[in-house]
C-alpha cells in the first residue's frame, strides 16, 4: 500500500510539473514571481479586449507555414527600450522573440522585428514617420508589416490633434492591403498615469486587441513587486518590467488565438471616434523628392546631423531642414493643397537654438521654440486645421533677434 501511494504521489507530481511546464511553454514568463496561478491571472487581467481575431490567426497561419512575417512596434521611449538594461531586454524584442519561437517556422527565423519607438514623442509624430520608419524598413516581399503594436498611451497627453492622429494611424495600418493585425498597448507611468480610458474607445470601435499594463501590473506594485523593481524611473519600466509587458502581449495573443473565429473581418470604414482626417497624411523630409508640393529651402538649407536618434531606428526621419547662424534670413517656403498642416521641429536645451515663426498665406499661425529646454526630441505643432482643403503657401522664418540662432524643422506633414 505504501509503495502504491508513493508511486501515485510521484506520478501526480510528474503530471503537475508537466502541466506547469506546458503553461510556461505557452507563455514567456520573463518575470514571474511566486506560483504560476497568480501570474497567469495577472496577465489575463491585462487583456482588456482580445478583439477581432481573424487577422491575427491569418498572420500566425502564414508564420507557421514559413512565410516571411514582420512585427512592427511604434510608440515612445518605452517602445524604444528605455529602462531595459539591454535592447534585447526591451518588451518589443522579447515579445517578438517569443512570438517567433511559438508561432514561426525554422525556430522563428522567418519573423522579423521593426522597432520604431522614439522617446518623448506622441502619435502625431508617429503618424508622420510611419511610412519611413516602419514601412520602408520592412524586408518582406510585400513591403508591409503584418502585425503592428501601437504604444502611445503615456505620450499623447495634450497632443495637438486630440487623439485624431492616433485614430488616423490605426485606420492607416488597418487599411494596408495585406490586412495586418493591430494591437493597442497601454503602458503606464510609475504614478499610474496613462490615457487608456480615452484611447480604448478607439480600440472598442474597431474591435482591436488591447493590452493594458496598468490593469495587469499596477495592483501588484507594492505587493509582488516594489516600485523600484518594476520602474527604473518615473516613466520607464526596468528590464523586469519590460519582461512583464512582453508577457502581457503574449497573453493577449494566446487568448485571441484560443477564441472562436470572429464572424467577419474588421472594417476600417466605421464612424470615427475622434476623427480620421489625418489618415492620408503626407510627410516631407529634407531628402524628399517629387510629390504634389513645391518647396524652397531658403535659409533652412542645412541638415542637422545631430538630430534625435534612437537605438532600433537610428536617425529618425532622415534629413531635415536646418537653419544655422551662417545661413541667410530667407524663409523656407512650402506650397501645397491641404486642410491639415503639422510641423515637427527639434526642441533642445541651450541658447544656441532660437525661435521660428510659421505663417500660412502671410498670416502668422505659430511660434516654435527650439530652445524650450528639452533633450532633442521632435515636437509637433498643429498649424492648420480646417475641414475644407485649399491651396496654401507656408513660410517658416526665424523670428526677429533669432536670425543667428539655430533651428531644425524635422518634417512637414499635410493632409488633403
Amino acid at each position: 500500500m505504501k509503495r502504491f501511494l508513493k508511486t501515485s504521489l510521484c506520478l501526480l507530481l510528474a503530471l503537475l510539473c508537466a502541466g506547469l511546464s506546458a503553461v510556461a511553454g505557452a507563455t514567456a514568463y520573463y518575470s514571474r514571481r511566486g506560483d504560476a496561478a497568480w501570474y497567469e491571472q495577472m496577465l489575463q487581467d491585462g487583456v482588456m479586449n482580445a478583439g477581432n481575431n481573424l487577422r491575427l490567426k491569418e498572420v500566425v497561419r502564414r508564420a507557421g507555414e514559413g512565410e516571411s512575417i514582420t512585427v512592427a512596434t511604434i510608440g515612445g521611449s518605452i517602445t524604444e527600450g528605455a529602462g531595459a538594461t539591454t535592447y534585447a531586454g526591451c518588451y518589443a524584442s522579447r515579445f517578438v522573440r517569443e512570438f517567433a519561437r511559438l508561432y514561426g517556422a525554422d525556430e522563428g527565423k522567418n519573423i522579423q522585428l521593426v522597432n520604431a519607438g522614439v522617446g518623448g514623442t506622441g502619435s502625431p509624430f508617429g503618424l508622420m514617420r510611419y511610412d519611413r520608419d516602419v514601412t520602408a524598413r520592412v524586408t518582406d516581399e510585400d513591403g508591409l508589416a503584418d502585425l503592428v503594436v501601437i504604444e502611445f498611451s503615456v505620450n499623447d497627453y495634450q497632443e495637438p490633434t486630440r487623439h485624431r492622429a492616433f485614430e488616423s494611424l490605426v485606420k492607416k495600418v488597418l487599411e494596408q492591403p495585406n490586412r495586418p493585425a493591430v494591437i493597442l498597448l497601454f503602458a503606464v507611468f510609475k504614478n499610474g498615469f496613462n490615457l487608456q480610458t480615452d484611447l480604448r474607445k478607439i480600440g472598442d470601435a474597431y474591435d482591436l486587441m488591447m493590452v493594458s499594463v496598468k490593469d495587469a501590473v499596477y495592483p501588484h506594485i507594492g505587493k509582488e513587486w516594489t516600485s523600484e523593481e518594476f520602474f527604473s524611473d518615473e516613466y520607464h519600466p526596468t528590464s523586469l518590467g519590460h519582461g512583464v509587458m512582453a508577457d502581457c502581449l503574449l497573453a493577449g495573443v494566446r487568448t485571441a488565438l484560443a477564441a472562436e473565429d470572429s464572424a467577419e473581418d474588421i472594417s476600417p470604414d466605421i464612424k470615427p471616434v475622434y476623427g480620421t482626417e489625418y489618415t492620408e497624411l503626407r510627410t516631407v523630409y529634407g531628402d524628399s523628392e517629387g510629390g504634389d508640393h513645391t518647396l524652397v529651402r531658403g535659409g533652412f538649407a542645412q541638415d542637422d546631423a545631430s538630430s534625435y536618434k534612437n537605438l532600433p531606428v537610428g536617425r529618425v526621419c532622415g534629413k531635415n531642414f536646418a537653419h544655422t547662424p551662417a545661413d541667410s534670413d530667407e524663409p523656407l517656403v512650402f506650397k501645397a493643397t491641404f486642410s491639415k498642416l503639422l510641423i515637427a521641429w527639434r526642441s533642445v536645451a541651450g541658447s544656441t537654438y532660437g525661435e521660428a515663426e510659421v505663417l500660412v498665406d502671410g498670416k502668422s499661425m505659430k511660434k516654435l521654440k527650439g530652445n524650450s529646454g528639452s533633450w532633442g526630441q521632435s515636437e509637433v505643432a498643429l498649424v492648420w486645421d480646417l475641414r475644407k482643403s485649399g491651396e496654401h503657401t507656408v513660410e517658416i522664418r526665424m523670428t526677429e533677434g533669432n536670425e543667428k540662432k539655430r533651428f531644425t524643422v524635422t518634417a512637414i506633414g499635410y493632409a488633403p
